[in-house]
Parts: C-alpha cells; structure tokens; sequence
C-alpha cells in the first residue's frame, strides 16, 4: 500500500507554504517563482528547484525567500537562515505524512509566527541551518544555462538520449530498483509502453538493479485480475482480503474500512475508505450497464459478501432511498 497515494484535498492549500522554507505565507507575503528566482536558488544551493508541475508541492515562494536570495546575488546580503532548503516528497497520507495537514494554522498571526511549529516529517523535510558543515556559499556568478527537465516531456512515449543521459547523472551513484523505478514510473504517468522504454534505456546505461525487469510494466494488472470477476458487464472483487494482502497490507480487519457506494444514470461503482485515510481508497465493483434499483444494489451488496464483511456503509440521500427500498 505504500506505493498508493491518498488523493483527497488537505485542510491547508500547499501554496499557502513557502516552497523554500516551508512557512506559512500572508496573502500579501505570496509571490510566484520566477525564473531569477529559480536560478539564484541553485546557485545559493547548489539544486534545482522543482517538483512545480507536482499538485503535493508549494508553488509559492515567500517575501523574506525572495528578497534574500536576490540580495545574495547583488552581495547585500550574507547569508539565508539555512544551507539546506526544505525537501518536499509526495505525502503517503493525510494522518502522519501530509505537512499541509499536519500544520495547523487556527490562531496564528504575526506575532506568533516566529514561535510556530511546524511538523518534520518523510514527505517535508524542514530545512537544515547552516553549520561547519553546510557553509555559506559565496557567490560568483548564476549558473549559465536554465532548467532542463530530466523527461522531455513533449513526448509521450519515446525518450530522448540527452533527455535520458541528464537522469543517469541524478541516480547514477544508486541503481534503480523495481521499487524506484515504480515511484518514477507513477510519478511521471507513463503508460506501459513508455514505462518499458524508459526502463530499456536506463537498463542500456548500467543503473537499472538486477532485480528489475524491464519487461514488468507488459503484465503489472495480472497480479490483481485474479482477484476480480466479470459478470454480464459488472466487475466485482471476489476476494478483497486477497486482494488487500496483494497490494500490501499486512491483516485485514473490515472495522478498519468502510463502503462507499456512489450511483450515477452513466454508472454503479463501490470503494473502499480506510477510515483513517492511512491507505489509499480500494475500488472494488464498477459498471456501466446496471440502473439505480432496489435489486441492483442488492445484488451488488451479495456479490461483495456484504454480510461477511459488515462495513459502514457511505452513501448520498438517494442512495439511501434504494437501500430502504423506497
């Protein structure tokens, strides 16, 4: 399940988030990042600055950033707070991981803002100050040439071998394994062809691990097909213990999960919710072809062995109207 990600909105929009220090932003403290913005960030830190086409990320940079960082570069001011920049990761859940989540801004103003927590966790790594060993940079000139991305992102299913060379020089010092090589192939949104490519190419440069295979992505449904039926245009989850198991977790207890039921005049389908918003939801029915009826539904419900599992059901009012038969 750690490969899923939950994706429902946080309490807290990112971009009211500074993307370099991470703190919360007034509206009228808010700027876009601009490209001298981007290049004097990677001259003071030494990295791009990315992750902006990422939803989970800030798009937002803070006044005291900006100004800082411009500053630096004209030699008017020494040094930001910190050598090491925050460090933001695709969160794996709303409860423990989301720092958008986590931060809660009820009560602050600006008088407190300097005394505020703010949460360290995987998916945001707060920043580092500098010490003996993160020096202040001293600067000489902005570096000469702009971003370049590491996937030409004009195609979608062939790569570049320029395109391909600028990512073995981030992870050549660690081979990709089949579990990095997912999160890559995740994050990008590549299809099974241009997931194959990809790992191909990096297979042809010596970083891709000898577990990884390269052909993975031609079959990586049929290990949860198995665990699915089709009936007269209705697919349906015959095992979802077995399948919960398969896509990582370790016990199952149905108190820990609940049904959500959602109908529409183009389709039936039905999910799972943790309730804890740990784990990412679980679709398990789906049609196009049923109507909205009492025996529909029931039908439905006897298929997910409903009474085996009795979970809290989540439905809209009119749901609720076919259930009770009305």
């Amino acid at each position: 399940m750690d490969s899923k990600r939950i994706r429902r909105c946080c309490l807290n929009d990112p971009d009211v988030f500074c993307y370099i220090c991470g703190e919360y932003m007034a509206k009228e403290h808010r700027f876009n990042i601009r490209d001298v913005t981007k290049i004097a960030y990677q001259a003071y830190f030494g990295i791009k600055l990315g992750d902006q086409d990422k939803s989970w990320s800030p798009h937002k940079v803070c006044k005291y950033c900006t100004e800082t960082l411009r500053l630096w570069t004209q030699g008017k001011a020494k040094s930001m707070k910190f050598g090491v920049p925050m460090v933001w990761r695709e969160p794996k859940n709303h409860h423990d991981d989301c720092y958008f989540c986590m931060v809660k801004m009820s009560g602050w103003n600006r008088q407190k803002k300097n005394s505020w927590h703010y949460p360290d966790i995987h998916s945001a790594r707060r920043p580092i100050p500098h010490c003996s060993e993160i020096q202040v940079p001293v600067f000489t000139a902005l570096p000469d040439t702009a971003f370049t991305e590491a996937i030409d992102e004009s195609s979608d299913s062939t790569y570049s071998s320029n395109s391909c060379n600028e990512l073995l020089q981030i992870s050549k010092a660690e081979p990709f394994t089949q579990g990095r090589l997912n999160d890559l192939v995740r994050d990008l949104g590549l299809s099974k062809d241009a997931s194959e490519i990809l790992a191909s190419r990096l297979s042809e440069h010596h970083v891709l691990h000898s577990e990884a295979k390269i052909t993975n992505y031609r079959r990586r449904d049929e290990e949860l097909i198995r665990y699915f039926s089709e009936e007269g245009g209705f697919v349906f989850c015959n095992n979802i213990p077995g399948l919960l198991s398969a896509m990582g977790l370790s016990q199952y207890n149905p108190n820990e999960w609940r049904l959500f039921i959602d109908s529409s005049k183009r389709s039936l389908k039905c999910v799972l919710l943790h309730n804890g918003n740990k784990f990412a939801c679980v679709p398990i029915c789906h049609s196009v072809i049923l109507k909205e009826h009492y025996a529909t539904v029931k039908m439905v419900l006897q298929k997910l062995c409903y009474d085996e599992h009795n979970w809290i059901a989540c439905v809209d009012l009119k749901m609720v109207n076919i259930l009770l038969g009305q």
